[in-house]
């Protein structure tokens, strides 16, 4: 999304709170990064993805420190070696991180893969917490509170811990 249209947003926005304001018509805001980290929903789904995918990455991890090893040797021995062999250790250094990126490669895609379907088994039942607890506190509206262009919220608008509490109410 363009700046443009952001800050569109954030001044229709703005133009619209003093008319809220007058009305009593109530206002929140929510931060859903913390609400999908924090809640009880969002920390099984994040233990799921560990379980599944960690043993894999530990694999790439152990091939990444030898990789950065073999860099830092080099770094530090490339100013003894002729530029011939410093050539060739750097040609073979170079062809082993791009095996290793060709290797991590597909695990990364299927990992952010299985993320955006693990968050969407979080998106509806957190919206539908925030639904719930506006209609609570009879709030007509309720905003991002990560949204971009926000610069300053009143921390008694903020309705995250309630919105967590919501979901993990409803939890299995």
């Amino acid at each position: 999304m363009s700046r443009s249209i952001l800050w569109a947003i954030a001044l229709a926005l703005f133009a619209t709170f003093p008319v809220l304001a007058a009305n009593n018509i109530g206002i929140g805001a929510v931060d859903m990064q913390q609400v999908l980290e924090q809640s009880k929903l969002g920390k099984r789904l994040q233990e799921q993805l560990r379980q599944e995918f960690e043993p894999r990455a530990r694999k790439f991890a152990e091939e990444e420190k030898e990789i950065h090893a073999l860099q830092q040797a080099f770094e530090r021995d490339k100013t003894l070696m002729s530029k011939d062999q410093a050539a060739k250790q750097e040609k073979e250094l170079v062809g082993r991180i791009e095996a290793y990126q060709k290797k991590v490669q597909p695990l990364q895609q299927e990992l952010a893969k299985v993320q955006q379907m693990k968050g969407r088994e979080i998106v509806a039942p957190a919206r539908e917490a925030v639904n719930t607890v506006a209609k609570k506190k009879k709030l007509s509206m309720v905003i991002e509170r990560g949204l971009a262009g926000m610069l300053y919220l009143d921390s008694t608008l903020d309705i995250t811990a309630e919105v967590i509490e919501e979901l993990d109410s409803r939890a299995k």
